[in-house]
């Protein structure tokens, strides 16, 4: 098994000023089972095989990087005179049916997110035996770039990119995507400051590639240094909790400058993530509020019962403690839904404004007899007794 400093095939990160995925090195490594096929299997060969070609309208102009999943290319869209980044899969996997199945199936999944704050999925398709797919192509750079370049985050910044990052699983998991992979190199930092999840519902089909060998050899698919215990034990068993563990190990990374469990090999550091609590981010961070801690150590609870249930639950969190100390974020504010008043709730108000209806409809109807009382020429007479318009017109007259 490799050690964290070893490279390995991966999930996303950036080069230069383009933010798309490549192949990361340390502890971000994600251990997968690429399944070998005819022709190129490395992203590199696949790189020098198709650079300066196309795929159907997909004009391939950078090879930026890859994994075990293959291969990731700027790309010009000759329909649409835009650019994009088009991810290429290893081996030519055509004779697996199940596998292409699934992997049309999850990038139809991704392509149903519309999100400010997640990459989105343009179009998939084969051409010549090639099986790709079509992603937004985003300006910035990742947080595992940024804070090794310039150093960790302060608290703010580390509380708006959070909130964002949780709004955006929110809107996910409403649409029953979880991205099982949330990691630094995984969340792009825009020039105007906005946090972008690349790759979102699209890391189980690392996961895809690996299933049987799942099954033969019990390997753990993940990134070790961001991976949740569940989700370690059994890849299959992650949920949003999964990716809210993931979150708070990517804040601590934002603070600290690096992972909760940085030290040792890829098996130290997933029986760290069993068994042992994170180390104190105050004691390496001084300056991190209380608070704060507390709703990173909640994230980062060994139970999923005992983290956050939902995002927008962190993110009203969040929210609460962005008020309490002043922090001016970058992006807009993010706002927990207000939630329906349910009947019961609504019940104990209908009987007061029906009689409050009632008393004001029966004054209008008396009021309206008065007036009718009141008019020249109309006398109320009892039943029986003649009519009189016009004493001009009576007998007595």
């Amino acid at each position: 098994m490799p050690d964290s400093n070893d490279e390995a095939v991966s999930t996303p990160g950036s080069t230069g000023s383009a933010a798309v995925p490549q192949a990361d090195r340390g502890g971000e490594a994600t251990i997968i089972s690429a399944r070998s096929g005819p022709g190129p299997t490395s992203s590199a060969e696949i790189g020098r095989e198709l650079l300066g070609t196309s795929l159907g309208p997909y004009r391939l102009e950078r090879f930026i990087g890859g994994g075990g999943m293959g291969a990731v290319f700027r790309a010009h869209d000759t329909t649409l005179d835009r650019v994009v980044a088009v991810k290429v899969l290893a081996g030519r996997q055509a004779d697996d049916e199940e596998m292409l199945r699934r992997f049309r199936n999850e990038a139809q999944s991704a392509a149903r997110l519309d999100h400010e704050n997640i990459g989105r999925v343009h179009a998939v398709g084969s051409e010549d035996g090639w099986h790709y797919i079509v992603l937004e192509y985003i300006e910035g750079r990742n947080v595992r770039d940024i804070v090794r370049e310039d150093g960790p985050f302060d608290v703010a910044r580390t509380v708006d990119v959070a909130m964002q990052v949780a709004d955006a699983l929110e809107h996910a998991s409403q649409r029953s995507v979880v991205h099982r992979d949330i990691k630094p190199s995984n969340i792009v930092i825009t020039p105007t400051g906005r946090a972008r999840i690349v790759d979102m519902g699209l890391a189980r089909l690392h996961q895809m590639a690996g299933d049987r060998d799942l099954t033969i050899s019990g390997m753990t698919l993940g990134t070790f240094d961001y991976i949740s215990p569940e989700q370690a034990r059994d890849p299959r068993a992650a949920d949003v909790r999964s990716d809210l563990y993931s979150l708070g190990c990517t804040m601590f990374f934002m603070l600290a400058g690096r992972a909760p469990f940085a030290e040792g090999t890829m098996v130290q550091k997933l029986l760290q993530h069993q068994q042992e609590p994170p180390p104190s981010i105050e004691r390496l961070r001084p300056d991190v509020p209380r608070r704060l801690a507390a709703i990173l150590g909640r994230l980062m609870a060994k139970d999923p019962g005992e983290r956050y249930q939902r995002p927008v639950d962190l993110v009203a969190d969040l929210a609460t403690f962005a008020d309490e100390h002043g922090i001016e974020l970058a992006a807009p504010r993010v706002r927990a839904p207000v939630p329906l008043p349910r009947p019961a709730s609504v019940l104990p108000w209908l009987l007061p404004l029906a009689a409050f209806i009632a008393l004001v409809t029966g004054l209008w109807l008396r009021g309206a007899a008065d007036r009718r009382r009141d008019v020249p020429g109309i006398r109320m007479e009892p039943p029986g007794a003649p009519t009189v318009t016009d004493r001009s017109e009576s007998p007595a007259g």
